[in-house]
């Protein structure tokens, strides 16, 4: 643990209230792990799912995945700004956490595939393992509420690192015995679905429960206010409407490379069995998760902006020569080497967003956020795929690489003189490094 340790936050209650947003993170993240392997393939060998004019039932797949992501987007973008001001903070949480079991309560009974996506845009259902919906704005709006400003890195640190493993944890429930086959249950209508679909009811009840044992210190500066909904004010706006282009371009590149499209990579390129890409996304996923500390060590010394440009610029990089290494085992290296910074980004990103904000700005910020990265990565797949699928395997890498490596670039000369209020802690300077 580090100097400004996350013990010693602001009160009690606050350390308690992280905890709970932690552990609702935890238990989604299991949700979206278990399901984002299993979905998907449920839809294309059980239920044949395929949409009018898509040719075939893995596109329609691909199709289902971004209506997941579209769907949170759509939610986090148009709904939550209106939702938070009549409800609250602790409110709109439970709200949006019985909309998630609601909706995996529908996934389970659902045996017509229409039913499938209308459970899917309720924006509970996590197709992938991305996590933009509302539940996630309003988890980074909340957290800086318990945590001192010098603690943020940190505390999105662990939310980050929590979430990862817990991830991992998810898609490890597919290799439990039976777990695919259906079940009856006592007291629920019947439903030809796996069992993991009714731990995924539970996983979401347990969501909500995690949520409801906050203390109205989470609320900060968003007493509500039914007359309006939450609206960016002031120079927040302007801000945040750079920040959200930004990010959604970043996000379109990473669609380009989802874990689907570089198993499909190795397989084609090297002949990779099932195993061996098992294997392969499991070590990327555990150096990935490791990398959340090592980020916000970075950013207590050099600030977050630097740590988020700096780091992943040559995660980027990286990316760019996977395709072009000679061998399997170089190609597989710099795979690694990239995962080992490719996610340093994303707790700084979270903590620099929420705190170049004020208070009552940050659930409409972190909507707005989420949304765009959101749409963005619901968009990426499909030039991917279409890459991939036409023997251009060198293509999404080169290309997705590039326009990160742009992105960072753009948010750097966009940012870098841009001042990080503070909540009094302690100065900071325009990168958001704090003298000394």
């Amino acid at each position: 643990m580090t100097r400004g340790s996350l013990g010693r936050g602001r009160s009690g209650r606050a350390r308690d209230d992280r905890g709970k947003i932690y552990l609702a993170k935890t238990v989604r993240a299991v949700a979206y792990g278990a399901l984002s392997g299993f979905l998907l393939l449920y839809l294309v060998d059980d239920l044949h799912f395929e949409f009018p004019f898509v040719p075939n039932a893995t596109l329609s797949s691909l199709v289902v995945a971004s209506f997941s992501l579209v769907g949170a987007a759509v939610w986090s973008l148009v709904a939550l700004p209106r939702i938070e001001p009549r409800l609250g903070r602790r409110r709109t949480l439970l709200f949006f956490g019985a909309l998630f079991v609601a909706s995996a309560v529908l996934l389970y009974l659902a045996s017509d595939p229409w039913l499938v996506l209308a459970a899917v845009l309720l924006g509970g259902v996590g197709a992938t393992s991305a996590d933009n919906g509302p539940l996630a704005s309003l988890d980074q709006a909340t957290l800086p509420a318990t945590l001192r400003s010098v603690d943020r890195a940190e505390g999105f640190a662990w939310y980050n690192l929590l979430a990862y493993v817990a991830s991992a944890g998810g898609a490890l429930l597919l290799v439990v015995p039976g777990s695919l086959a259906p079940r009856a249950v006592p007291f629920l209508p019947p439903a030809p679905h796996p069992w993991i679909l009714l731990v995924y009811i539970l996983l979401a009840g347990s969501t909500d429960f995690a949520y409801a044992g906050l203390s109205a210190d989470v609320e900060e500066a968003t007493t509500p206010d039914p007359a309006s909904p939450r609206r960016l004010t002031g120079e927040s706006r302007g801000l945040v409407r750079d920040l959200a282009a930004l990010f959604a371009v970043d996000a379109f590149a990473g669609g380009f490379v989802i874990n689907p499209l570089i198993a499909g990579y190795f397989v084609l390129a090297w002949h990779a069995d099932s195993a061996e890409i098992g294997s392969i996304l499991f070590v990327t996923g555990l150096v990935a998760a490791g990398s959340f500390l090592l980020a916000s060590a970075l950013a207590r010394r050099f600030g977050l902006l630097r740590t988020m440009v700096f780091s992943h610029i040559p995660s980027n990089v990286l990316l760019v020569l996977v395709p072009l290494m000679p061998t399997f085992p170089l190609a597989l290296a710099a795979l690694v080497a990239r995962s080992s910074l490719s996610q340093m980004d994303v707790p700084t990103r979270q903590a620099y967003s929420m705190a170049l904000v004020r208070p009552k700005d940050r659930t409409a910020a972190a909507g707005t956020l989420a949304g765009a990265r959101g749409i963005g990565q619901s968009l990426g797949p499909f030039p991917g795929a279409a890459f991939e699928a036409a023997g251009l395997l060198a293509l999404p890498f080169v290309l997705g690489g590039s326009i990160k490596v742009a992105y960072d670039l753009a948010v750097w000369q966009r940012f870098r003189r841009v001042p990080v209020p503070d909540d009094g802690d302690a100065p900071t300077s325009s990168a958001g490094r704090r003298p000394g």
